[in-house]
């Protein structure tokens, strides 16, 4: 695992930390009825306008603003080349994961009025996220995460299937098996809203089926368990990108649905929060500074 990848499981891994206990510590007030919060202990500083609530305004706030970072990255030339765009990716990500939570911090678990409006286009903008996460894998990019051609695909596969021939001598049960595991035939027939679910259950139940597979390697072709798990992970590759290579066009129209779902909401969360914000310090209420 390259040192990217700590970085980002360390990070996660403290903010989350970090998350919990303030969560904790203040359970007891945001569990308090709200009528009868103004005479809780903790009201001072966990109240939206309080020292701790304010301050995680603030921080869930600008996590959000620092998600436009990607935004830019993308279309703005002069940042083509200041890192790779799928580490901007993930860094949008956990922004757009914890801004929320410290943005419901700050609320204190309570929203009304055209906070209201803001604050669930945020939970539909995070929560549509994690499904745009998820089909942003499925579009076939490079190392630097710009997309790949179908020509591309075809190339790639058609490699991988040479190197699994000159690697193994594989029977034609254990041929066919590779065919059935990488069919992808009956999805391209599918609606979309059901390509989508079936996805997902395919991507859940694979693991399984791999397993299976490497049993039978195992029995049928003799092979050890190192063996049969270095030629499982090929035959993964392999139906991975066969499934790139047919749905390619699907998991586009996919993606292109799911940002005309997104993109709105998003639009309207950014608003209400610069309005909120703006009106917040108009009347005066500043944090430290």
């Amino acid at each position: 695992m390259n040192s990217y990848k700590w970085i980002m499981r360390i990070l996660y891994g403290v903010t989350l930390l970090l998350y919990l206990y303030f969560l904790v510590d203040g359970w007891a007030f945001y569990t308090t009825p709200y009528a009868e919060r103004p005479f809780h202990e903790q009201y001072r500083y966990l109240r939206p306008a309080g020292f701790q609530g304010h301050g995680f305004g603030i921080v869930g706030s600008a996590m959000m603003i620092f998600m436009l970072l990607y935004s830019a990255r993308k279309r703005w030339r002069f940042m083509r080349h200041w890192g790779l765009l799928r580490h901007w990716l993930d860094v949008h990500i956990y922004f757009g994961i914890f801004g929320p939570l410290f943005v419901i911090l700050h609320s204190a678990f309570k929203v009304q009025g055209l906070i209201a409006v803001s604050f669930w286009s945020m939970i539909l903008v995070m929560c549509s996220g994690i499904l745009g996460r998820y089909l942003y894998l499925k579009i076939p990019r490079d190392v630097t995460g710009e997309e790949l051609s179908l020509r591309q695909l075809q190339e790639q596969e058609k490699e991988l299937v040479q190197a699994l021939a000159e690697r193994y001598r594989l029977d034609t049960s254990v041929q066919e098996r590779i065919q059935a595991l990488a069919d992808m035939r009956r999805l391209e027939s599918l609606p979309l809203l059901i390509l989508l679910f079936t996805l997902f259950f395919q991507d859940i139940v694979r693991p399984f089926r791999m397993r299976r597979f490497r049993q039978m390697l195992r029995r049928q072709s003799g092979l050890s368990a190192k063996e049969a798990k270095t030629m499982s992970q090929l035959v993964q590759q392999k139906i991975t990108l066969h499934q790139k290579v047919v749905l390619i066009n699907k998991i586009h129209r996919l993606f292109h649905y799911w940002h005309v779902f997104h993109k709105p909401f998003a639009i309207i969360m950014y608003l209400i929060m610069f309005v909120h914000v703006g009106i917040s310090v108009w009347l005066g209420y500043t944090w430290i500074f």
